[in-house]
């Protein structure tokens, strides 16, 4: 049964983003969409009565209540229950200028419809049936999504893949609830292999559960970007890979060494991957508290980085005990020999062995010019490489989207893991009967089969107004 049965409002809203443009879409959805419809819209070549669903339109709006025209345009009206919302709605498409759009909706509005709250629309959708809580989410994250495999992912999650990993693991609960059930009615009876099949299910379950959970930080990797920290001792060409990388001059480049005191963060594309890239003051040992304090914040960054580029100058290979701490907590630190072009006799074999052997770098060196730009796809290869290692931990592209989605799983491996030491300590059954069930719950939960109204508001209320 429908939740909205009470809620008999027609809403409407701007479904395009602001700001002037070819067209733009007003939408509407309620009991009153054709009633509205027939007030402010006439077509060119069919009478209103007729008009059929799914078929576009084109004609004129007018203001019914001065009975001025105000714009042509393309409409279409679908009837629900088969629309997004489930309800009656439709679409107006008028040039996508500022002030007759807002003129339209100001019509539709004097006819009966309200202006929607954010994200009104897809939650009628979810309250309809018409999409399940997760199908929702993944909505608003393909609107979010930042790269493509943020897209891919939400895609699929819309696409009903995570559903189905969720009801996979649903279905092995059930397993379970039933074999428990099975010996606390039939306590005479002798289940064969009963036993090793519910500790089986438990470690199967907990796993799959463990590998979506995963999935979590590596969908927000892809969403916040992947973080690159340019590190190195002063004057090696830090700032100067910056501006290469950017191909402008965002960093101050000098022969000064300390010149950089503070990190700079810039956003670009690598392929098709958002990243970060962070350039940081030059590690070393100072007197001065300012470059210090520099240095405090560079290190800072390099710990919470994705990847360091650690950058050397090819004529002055020196490490000191920052680089040896670094590699230490560090795995995805690539050297970078830079200025190469002012290398007189290329030996470039002997400073390779250096940095692998002396100073144990696990990644191969890449030897760059940031002056001429040699190298630099070597670079950006290395880098690309890492990054699709890093995104390997999402099988499948399915994977979960919102934390929502997180809280909920690790609460229900928690009743499971407790439903599996009760069951091998030889507990009272019931109480393992208990724990699967409340575990079968959070499963629920994050499709929207159980929820409440105040997480409903929570979750739409990040859409914009037209969705």
């Amino acid at each position: 049964m429908s939740f909205l049965k009470n809620e008999i409002d027609t809403i409407c809203a701007i479904s395009s983003p602001s700001g002037e443009g070819a067209i733009s879409i007003i939408r509407a959805s309620g009991a009153d969409c054709l009633h509205i419809l027939k007030k402010i819209f006439r077509p060119y070549r069919k009478d209103l009565s007729d008009i059929k669903s799914r078929f576009l339109y084109i004609g004129r709006i007018f203001d019914f209540q001065t009975e001025s025209f105000v714009d042509e345009a393309a409409c279409v009206f679908i009837k629900g229950p088969n629309s997004y919302t489930g309800e009656d709605m439709f679409e107006i498409y008028p040039h996508g200028g500022v002030f007759n759009t807002k003129y339209i909706l100001e019509i539709i509005l004097k006819s009966g419809a309200r202006l929607a709250y954010n994200g009104e629309f897809t939650k009628r959708a979810y309250l309809n049936n018409k999409i399940s809580l997760v199908k929702a989410e993944a909505i608003l994250e393909i609107i979010k999504a930042n790269s493509l495999k943020t897209l891919v992912i939400a895609n699929n999650e819309l696409s009903g893949l995570l559903e189905k990993k969720i009801e996979k693991i649903k279905e092995d609960y059930l397993y379970m609830l039933a074999s428990v059930e099975a010996l606390i009615d039939f306590p005479e009876e002798e289940f064969e292999n009963i036993n090793a099949d519910f500790l089986k299910k438990a470690e199967e379950s907990a796993e799959l559960i463990l590998e979506l959970i995963e999935s979590y930080e590596n969908y927000e990797l892809n969403k916040r970007g992947f973080s690159i920290v340019i590190a190195g001792q002063p004057n090696v060409g830090k700032s100067s890979i910056l501006n290469k990388l950017l191909d402008k001059n965002r960093a101050i480049v000098s022969d000064i060494p300390g010149t950089t005191r503070d990190y700079i963060e810039e956003n670009l594309f690598l392929s098709n991957k958002p990243v970060k890239i962070i350039d940081t003051a030059g590690l070393r040992e100072t007197e001065n508290e300012i470059e210090y304090e520099g240095i405090k914040v560079s290190y800072s960054q390099i710990k919470n980085a994705d990847a360091v580029l650690y950058v050397f100058d090819v004529n002055d290979l020196t490490e000191n005990e920052i680089l040896k701490e670094i590699l230490e907590e560090k795995e995805n630190v690539v050297p970078v020999v830079n200025k190469l072009d002012t290398l007189v006799v290329k030996n470039l074999k002997t400073v390779e062995n250096k940095i692998i052997k002396e100073f144990k770098f696990t990644n191969n060196p890449v030897f760059i010019s940031a002056k001429t730009g040699e190298g630099f796809e070597s670079m950006k290869t290395a880098l690309y490489d890492i990054i699709i290692k890093s995104e390997s931990g999402v099988k499948d592209d399915v994977g979960i989207t919102t934390i929502r989605q997180k809280n909920l799983l690790l609460k229900s491996l928690n009743f499971l893991e407790r439903a599996k030491e009760k069951f091998k300590e030889g507990s009272p059954l019931e109480l393992v009967s208990i724990d699967l069930r409340d575990g079968i719950k959070s499963l629920d939960e994050i499709i929207g089969s159980v929820t409440n109204e105040d997480v409903l508001d929570v979750l739409f209320k990040e859409f914009c107004i037209g969705k």
